[in-house]
C-alpha cells in the first residue's frame, strides 16, 4: 500500500506493505486514538523498526459511522486487505474484531491484550458506562435506544466471540492479562489460550490491571515478540512467561 502526502515543499509517496495495526478498546471518552496514547505506542514500535497503523473504529473518535461490533469488523477487514502482512496488536474489545480477522492470509501474528472470550465476561454496569457515555460525552455515535444499543452489543458478542473464533487462528498468537484487571477477568485471556492451537503463548502481568499499554516493560516484551514474526520467524522457548510490575 502507498500513501501521498507532502513534506514541506515536496511530494512524498510512503510504501507500507508489513505493518502492525493497533485495534483500540471500547471508548469511555470522545478522545481519537491520537490523542489517548496510542502515538506513543506507534512511535515506540517505530523505533524498533516496526511500522504501525493507529486507527478509529467506526462510531468513535474521528471516524465517521455507527458503533457496532460488526461494523469493526468490517473496519479492520478493509484495513488489513490493504497490506501484503499485517501483525494486529489489540487492547481489550478491540481483540474481537482482531481475532475473527486474523484468519486473513495477510495476518502474520496476533497479540490479544485483556480480550473478552465471549459476552458472559462482560461487566453489565461497565456496558451501561459506555451507553450512559456516548449520550453525555459522545464517545460512541449512532447508538440508539439502551434496549437497541445493548441487544446489538450481546448480538454482535455472541457471533464474533473469540473464544469461537481463535481455534481457527493459523498464525502464531500472544495472550497478555494483568492478573489484577477488575474489567475483563483473567480468565478470559486462559481460557483463550486453552481454546487456540498451533504456536501460543501466554504473558501473564503480575500486578497488572486493565490498561496494559501503561506498561513499558509489557509494551517491550510485546515489540520483542512482534519483531520476531516481523522478517523471519524464530520462535520462543517458552510457552508461558510471567513478569511483575509496581501496582497501578
Amino acid at each position: 500500500m502507498f500513501l501521498d502526502t507532502t513534506i514541506g515543499r515536496n511530494f512524498v509517496r510512503i510504501y507500507a506493505e508489513n505493518v502492525v495495526i493497533i485495534c483500540h478498546g471500547l471508548p469511555y471518552e470522545p478522545l481519537p486514538v491520537i490523542a489517548k496514547g496510542y502515538d506513543e505506542l506507534a512511535e515506540f514500535f517505530g523505533e524498533r523498526g516496526l511500522n504501525s497503523i493507529i486507527f478509529d473504529f467506526s462510531g468513535t473518535g474521528l471516524s465517521k459511522g455507527k458503533f457496532r461490533i460488526l461494523n469493526w469488523v468490517e473496519d479492520l477487514i478493509e484495513i488489513v486487505e490493504k497490506f501484503k502482512s499485517v501483525h494486529l496488536v489489540a487492547f481489550s474489545l478491540g481483540g474481537v474484531p482482531a481475532t475473527y480477522v486474523a484468519r486473513l492470509k495477510a495476518v502474520k501474528s496476533l497479540t490479544l491484550l485483556a480480550t473478552p472470550c465471549c459476552f458472559d465476561v462482560m461487566r453489565e454496569d461497565l456496558i451501561r458506562k459506555a451507553y450512559d457515555h456516548a449520550l453525555t460525552k459522545k464517545s460512541l455515535k449512532g447508538v440508539g435506544s439502551f434496549e437497541e444499543f445493548y441487544d446489538s452489543f450481546k448480538k454482535d458478542m455472541e457471533d464474533f466471540a473469540p473464544i469461537k473464533w481463535i481455534g481457527n487462528v493459523k498464525c502464531p498468537i500472544l495472550l497478555v492479562h494483568g492478573d489484577k484487571d477488575d474489567v475483563i477477568p483473567f480468565e478470559s485471556s486462559k481460557r483463550l489460550y486453552e481454546k487456540a492451537k498451533g504456536e501460543k503463548f501466554f504473558l501473564e502481568v503480575k500486578n497488572g490491571g486493565h490498561r496494559l499499554r501503561g506498561y513499558r516493560e509489557v509494551m517491550e516484551i510485546i515489540a520483542n515478540w512482534i519483531a520476531m514474526h516481523y522478517i523471519e520467524y524464530k520462535g520462543w522457548s517458552e510457552e508461558c512467561v510471567t513478569i511483575e510490575v509496581l501496582e497501578e
